[in-house]
């Protein structure tokens, strides 16, 4: 039988925190909200009038992608 600590919620985060966060630090490095604007402005999106699903803001998907090609992830390992 696995015993499971009553802390092992705040066990893992203060394990987490030790570590670091490496997406703080790249938020420190990168301006997202800009790299978004201008990729926006050069690479407009498709208005919503022909219907379908609203699309995943650029920002979002920005950063996806940089943390994608910075660790070498799988598009199965960014989505997991």
């Amino acid at each position: 039988m696995i015993k499971e600590s009553l802390f092992a919620a705040e066990e893992r985060e203060a394990k987490l925190n030790k570590l670091g966060d490496s997406l703080q630090l790249l938020e420190k490095h990168v301006d997202f909200v800009a790299l978004a604007a201008a990729i926006d402005r050069e690479a407009p999106r498709p208005g919503l009038d022909r219907g379908g699903r609203h699309p995943f803001p650029t920002e979002l998907m920005v950063r996806a992608l940089i943390i994608q090609q910075l660790y070498n992830l799988s598009d199965e390992q960014l989505e997991y």
